[in-house]
């Protein structure tokens, strides 16, 4: 029967990580991403759970991983007085230096810029992706890895939403080289967590844009959740100054001088000592709304929904890039099985995503209870980890 065509909308990591695995597994791969130009993540970072980084660890071992190691986990109080300190070895790194790995290892020929999914037609023996302003293409899987804000999923599942968790979560990065030699020291192999009154804020080092994982040259990545309720605080918080009303992301240099000095107003008052200098160094923070989504269905024919596509994860495991990617590994797993017959493999796949999905975000949904409104969030709780099977895991 040979290897399906496969057509990805959506060309962020989980998009293609499938890319390449797919790929490497025989099928002819095109991704179509909406954006015109490579994507950029302006400065975050992202803890890196092993799936995430396993196509580059199964394929060169320790030399080729994008991240940069950090032993402890460790808890503040206001005075800077480390209150626990646990070596759990997680792994962090820049969003773009993932990116621009994985893109380089799929190449630039099936790799299309400024093509926008617009909708697809199921076919008995194949589907038909239509492009805004471009011929359709022809393939015979579709793949949705095309995020929260999914079209595939519109389409799909319109009554399946994004709905808005109560929060945001307030993000930059500041030079390591720029903090003091105390804040350096307590960040050289630490991720640095604070726990406040109904929020939290956690500080780690991640790569620097040319891909430096050592001190002083690494830059230190801060996330820090605050709620804002629907029905006049959130609205205002996300118009930018430029005017215009956001959703979800207000990017570096739109949020207005308010609500900016407000923050770090607050940051001096409640913050350590040492995240406190991370968070007034950085010039230019931005500001991601903090979403979930639950998918009852992930596989529809010839048509599969991916990562956040399907079920959107809350950050506090640091799984939403990892669940992307697991569903990806997943996938080629499921149709190697198959030997490219798809319906079978597809049949196979769901079931086990879902269920591994709907954990995940059960999980963060109580993470951000505990944290941001039921105030229960305890510094060195063996429960609150990183992990998208389990925590730790």
């Amino acid at each position: 029967m040979g290897w399906p065509r496969v057509l990805i909308a959506g060309g962020s990591i989980g998009g293609l990580t499938a890319a390449v695995l797919l790929r490497d597994l025989g099928c002819r791969v095109d991704v179509f991403e909406r954006s015109q130009a490579a994507l950029e993540d302006r400065g975050a970072g992202i803890v890196v759970l092993p799936v995430t980084e396993r196509y580059f660890t199964e394929r060169g071992g320790a030399d080729r991983r994008v991240s940069l190691e950090l032993t402890y986990w460790t808890y503040m109080d206001r005075e800077g007085s480390v209150l626990s300190a646990d070596a759990d070895h997680f792994r962090f790194s820049g969003w773009s230096t993932i990116y621009r790995a994985l893109l380089e290892s799929f190449g630039p020929e099936g790799y299309h810029f400024g093509h926008e999914m617009t909708g697809f037609d199921i076919r008995p023996n194949g589907v038909i992706l239509d492009l805004l302003d471009r011929p359709s293409v022809e393939g015979e899987l579709l793949v949705c890895a095309d995020g929260l804000s999914s079209t595939g999923r519109s389409i799909l599942l319109p009554e399946v939403q994004p709905q808005y968790a109560g929060y945001v979560a307030w993000r930059g990065t500041t030079p390591e080289a720029a903090l003091s030699q105390q804040a350096q020291a307590d960040l050289a192999d630490s991720m640095i967590y604070q726990v406040l009154d109904h929020g939290h804020i956690l500080v780690y080092a991640i790569p620097d844009s040319q891909g430096r994982t050592t001190p002083p040259h690494r830059v230190i990545n801060f996330v820090w959740y605050r709620n804002y309720s629907i029905g006049g605080p959130f609205e205002d918080l996300m118009r930018g100054r430029d005017g215009v009303q956001r959703g979800a992301t207000l990017p570096p240099g739109a949020i207005r001088g308010e609500h900016l000095a407000e923050m770090r107003s607050t940051a001096a008052e409640v913050l350590a000592p040492t995240l406190l200098e991370v968070v007034l160094g950085c010039e230019q923070p931005l500001i991601q709304a903090v979403f979930d989504l639950e998918s009852p269905r992930m596989a529809f024919g010839r048509v599969c929904l991916i990562g956040d596509a399907a079920i959107g994860l809350r950050p506090h495991v640091a799984a939403g890039q990892a669940k992307a990617c697991a569903d990806a590994w997943a996938l080629r797993d499921c149709l190697a099985r198959a030997d490219g017959e798809l319906h079978s493999a597809l049949a196979a796949w769901e079931p086990a995503q879902l269920t591994l999905g709907h954990r995940a975000l059960a999980r963060t949904r109580e993470m951000g209870q505990a944290s941001q409104f039921d105030g229960t969030m305890i510094p060195g709780d063996p429960t609150w980890k990183f992990g998208l099977w389990e925590p730790g895991n």
